[in-house]
């Protein structure tokens, strides 16, 4: 270990520059976008680290170009359902097929349909869970399953 203010500083840059590029080629956007805003805030402080992110970029096989793109509006958003508490997956999941499951046409139906676009267009996919929720209320529950 160095006492030397300058190494310090240097390694202090190139773990900085190493979490960027890791950030800027993250499926999580919110990891990747908090990336580009402390790249942003280095360079407007004028402490630009993006010649390090970029030979940590290609060092590691990526195009410094791809990684550095803001996704388009209409790029699909990386799935956070797997970040949510499953309890909260559950319970959604089991409120919204009982909606579902309501009067053919109901107010209710429509809501969940809603609900359950909205939650997968921003990354929280419930179809599957919502799915075999219906499946056990309509059918019961698979004989075949053990009840231990």
């Amino acid at each position: 270990m160095t006492t030397d203010p300058t190494a310090q500083l240097e390694v202090i840059r190139g773990a900085v520059a190493r979490h960027i590029a890791n950030g800027l080629v993250s499926t999580i956007h919110i990891r990747a976008k908090a990336a580009r805003d402390l790249a942003t805030e280095l360079d407007a402080n004028g402490a630009n680290v993006d010649d390090l992110v970029e030979q940590h970029l290609i060092n590691d096989g990526y195009s410094t170009a791809e990684a550095a793109a803001d996704p388009g509006p209409w790029a699909p958003k990386p799935s956070i359902t797997e970040y949510i508490p499953k309890p909260v997956r559950d319970v959604l999941a089991d409120r919204l097929a009982h909606m579902l499951l309501g009067p053919a046409g109901g107010a209710l139906q429509g809501e969940a349909r809603e609900l359950t676009f909205a939650l997968k267009a921003e990354g929280f996919d419930l179809s599957e869970p919502i799915k075999q929720h219906i499946t056990d209320l309509t059918l019961g529950p698979d004989p075949a399953d053990v009840p231990f």
